[in-house]
């Protein structure tokens, strides 16, 4: 007997009008858990909806203040193709782990189709199949094996507060091999992979061959360089740091004149590298000085705006 055929009453489609995907900035792992991702519009801080980890670590906005209609669309080429105008949300990121910053950034909603495309203030845009979001390391995150680790906490010397939000870059050879982001405190993590080992330049003694002398591991050193951008409006906002950074501005802050670090609290001598060794933390700080009035705190790294007068 033919079976008569099935006759679609309703269809009902959910079309997700964000997904983001995040990554370890010291790794450039993918981050897929431990993250929680609110969102709501620029102007309304109470109508927050929460993003949700797929099983591909994927975070998805099902549903968004104002998008209802959009929620609920055809998701067909025809679409994505005629997308409604669309409003500024402001998406908030914090780690229940503690092992990244948090942070919040700006997005237009709906987003294009796919995921959305992470846009840096100092670097190309991303291809259209979509970038993750960097995530960087707090300054309490323990780091695995075979990871160096670079602290400072820093200090605002003209406004006399800790430098919220700055960011700091350590090189090797002119390649950046880490960017790291302060928090309310000033504190900062660098995380990343040791430099490769290097071997100590040959040798040629008189009357004898030369001789290529291997450096153990435990006893291999790099030269590190440094730079910093930090960028307060004023004193005011430098001693009362909004709760969370706007990732996109604390990045864009690099693009300003640096910022400069000090090797001693008299800011006469610029802190522009240090030594980094292997299997021990480089902790960075400013040398103690009589002089300095107010006292500042002890172990903190001077730091002194963009555009600041030396």
């Amino acid at each position: 007997m033919a079976l008569n055929p099935v006759q679609v009453l309703e269809r009902l489609t959910l079309v997700a009008p964000l997904g983001l995907r995040f990554h370890d900035a010291a790794t450039g792992e993918r981050v897929g858990g431990g993250l929680v991702v609110t969102v709501y519009p620029a102007n309304n801080t109470a109508q927050r909806v929460a993003a949700f980890v797929n099983r591909s670590g994927t975070y998805v906005l099902h549903h968004a203040p104002g998008l209802r209609a959009f929620a609920h669309g055809a998701g067909d080429d025809e679409f994505w193709n005629n997308l409604p105008p669309t409003q500024t949300f402001v998406v908030e990121v914090i780690d229940e782990e503690r092992r990244f910053q948090p942070f919040l950034f700006e997005a237009e909603l709906p987003a294009p189709r796919g995921l959305f495309n992470w846009v840096s203030p100092f670097e190309p845009s991303p291809p259209a199949g979509g970038q993750s979001v960097p995530l960087y390391s707090a300054p309490a995150r323990a780091p695995r094996s075979g990871m160096a680790v670079v602290r400072a906490d820093l200090w605002n010397a003209e406004a006399n507060a800790p430098a919220a939000w700055a960011v700091v870059e350590a090189r090797l050879d002119g390649q950046l091999h880490a960017r790291g982001l302060s928090d309310a405190r000033g504190s900062v993590a660098l995380v990343f992979p040791y430099p490769k080992p290097t071997d100590s330049p040959l040798s040629s003694p008189l009357a004898s061959p030369p001789v290529n002398k291997n450096v153990p591991l435990l006893e291999q050193t790099w030269e590190l360089t440094l730079n910093a951008g930090y960028a307060p409006q004023d004193d005011d906002a430098a001693r009362q740091p909004s709760p969370l950074p706007d990732l996109r501005a604390a990045l864009d802050q690099l693009n300003a004149p640096p910022a400069v670090l000090w090797a001693d609290f008299a800011a006469e001598e610029e802190l522009s590298g240090a030594t980094l060794k292997y299997g021990q933390e480089l902790i960075l700080k400013s040398q103690d000085s009589i002089t300095v009035s107010p006292p500042a705190p002890q172990s903190v790294l001077f730091i002194t705006p963009a555009g600041s007068p030396p």
